[in-house]
């Protein structure tokens, strides 16, 4: 879904710092991506097949599900992200990328730090994140329900402050050397005008499907965490199904909204 939201791998004003910094080295050494919370591993298999060249590396709790072998250039380590990334030596990614894995670091801040520490001079940081904060038509926020809101892990909205975080990390002892931030509002289906009739973007007719799809399915994959952090199950039910209900139905029009921050170890050229 984010890759056709997006148009890619990355947002496009990534392209040429994530190019520069995956170019071939004149020393010979390898270069190098990291991936942390690969998932499904889609989007480090996508990254090793574009840079054949290049080392990549999907880091997760649990090893991915394969349909085909990957390239051989990718390998998949087993590990925790929230004790942080020691086992890599300093300096040795080019890049390094996190998708939608706020809720689950529990000091979202202190591996932003260790993402600088293993980063090459002018390597790049590419981090994605879903706001778990669904939006009206007009990309305003919901008023909140009269229940209450289930509570939330310690990194649910550590995307909020990503931003704050790099730059005030720059201003002390991770000092980089550029940032950016782009905003990309997919909405939850096909409802939007521009995705009507029959000259539509076939891209964000797709990014739309796909969201649907996910959050239609997004209740159920979360009941036991809901239910683990003390509600009741007769509630957590009622929810999944009242949230299904919506966004198949389509009655309410909701935007989701994708934050995506490039930010680039020190190295003397623009991000374009």
């Amino acid at each position: 879904m984010l890759k056709a939201a997006l148009g890619g791998l990355y947002v496009r004003q990534a392209g040429s710092a994530v190019r520069r910094a995956l170019a071939f080295r004149r020393n010979g050494d390898p270069n190098a991506i990291l991936d942390i919370g690969t998932g499904s591993g889609c989007w480090i298999i996508d990254m090793a097949k574009q840079y054949p060249h290049a080392e990549a590396v999907g880091m997760d709790l649990v090893p991915p599900n394969f349909v085909l072998p990957p390239p051989d250039n990718t390998r998949f380590e087993c590990d925790d992200a929230n004790h942080g990334l020691s086992q890599y030596f300093p300096e040795s990614f080019d890049v390094v990328h996190s998708r939608c894995i706020t809720m689950g670091i529990t000091d979202y801040r202190g591996l932003l730090r260790e993402a600088y520490n293993v980063l090459r001079p002018g390597g790049v940081l590419l981090t994605v994140d879903c706001d778990m904060i669904v939006y009206n038509e007009n990309q305003e926020t919901f008023p909140d329900a009269n229940e209450g809101e289930p509570r939330r892990s310690p990194g649910a909205k550590a995307y909020l402050d990503t931003s704050k975080w790099i730059k005030e990390m720059g201003e002390t002892d991770c000092p980089w050397d550029e940032r950016g931030e782009r905003v990309v509002w997919v909405p939850l289906g096909p409802w939007t005008k521009e995705l009507e009739g029959d000259r539509v973007n076939r891209r964000e007719f797709i990014a739309a499907q796909l969201i649907q799809e996910d959050f239609a399915g997004i209740g159920r994959t979360l009941r036991p965490v809901l239910v683990a952090s003390g509600n009741p199950e007769e509630t957590v039910d009622r929810w999944i199904r009242e949230q299904e209900a919506e966004v198949r139905e389509m009655k309410v029009k909701i935007y989701m909204k994708v934050s995506n921050i490039v930010s680039l170890h020190p190295l003397r050229y623009a991000l374009t």
